[in-house]
């Protein structure tokens, strides 16, 4: 058996935060059906206040003391996790647990990328930003993955703790660096159609955040790989 971690990162969502626990063993039957062993969950708790609790046997909370952005977050869980695998996910489990099957079968890939490209239910305003964004990934080099920001992968850890030493974005745009990182390594990105049904909050705030994920983009286009 494969050893697995979930990683969670959380922001001021204690209640998606206890019904993503609830849903634990959900994802550990389905890791066990595909030859994974889910070893651990880990919350990070990105500067919530008040502080995240999570009250459930197997899942732990990593606290960070000011808040840095899922990237860091995201970062910080797969330093700290002691799975061969790690899978992030979102909180509000837009994309069900169940559907770490289609995942796994791609896990010698460095990266696993699921996916919403395609899949209805995403409002149309939230669609056109995303087809946008894609643009200007593609155009700082970033190719081969439709939907670079959907909150549900997989990562090969024996290969990627040296890629996340290395990451510098730390807010929204952190995926797209990853996946930039991965390729300039020489390393295999796979991206898989997963259902999604759109979680009833993000923490993305479209007129605050859509500048920062566009100076970000900027950022990994000229400092590249360094």
């Amino acid at each position: 058996m494969r050893s697995l971690s979930l990683v969670i990162p959380v922001y001021n969502a204690p209640d998606l935060a206890r019904a993503a626990a609830a849903a634990v063993p959900e994802l550990a039957r389905t890791a066990e059906s595909c030859g994974f062993s889910l070893v651990e969950t880990i919350f990070v708790d990105d500067g919530s206040s008040p502080p995240l609790t999570v009250d459930v046997p197997d899942c732990h909370v990593l606290r960070v003391d000011v808040n840095a952005g899922k990237g860091a977050a995201v970062r910080r869980g797969a330093q700290e996790a002691k799975g061969e695998w790690v899978l992030m996910s979102d909180v509000d489990m837009s994309a069900p647990f169940a559907e770490f099957a289609r995942l796994a079968g791609h896990a010698d890939a460095w990266m696993v990328c699921g996916s919403r490209h395609g899949r209805p239910g995403m409002p149309f305003v939230r669609r056109l930003l995303s087809c946008l964004f894609h643009v200007f990934v593609w155009c700082i080099g970033v190719r081969g993955v439709h939907d670079t920001q959907c909150g549900f992968k997989l990562f090969r850890m024996d290969v990627m703790r040296a890629v996340f030493e290395h990451q510098r974005i730390m807010r929204f745009a952190f995926d797209v660096e990853l996946i930039r990182r991965v390729v300039a390594a020489g390393g295999k990105v796979v991206e898989v159609p997963v259902e999604w049904k759109g979680g009833s909050r993000s923490s993305l705030r479209v007129l605050r955040d859509a500048p920062r994920m566009l100076w970000d983009l900027l950022r990994i286009l000229f400092h590249g790989t360094r």
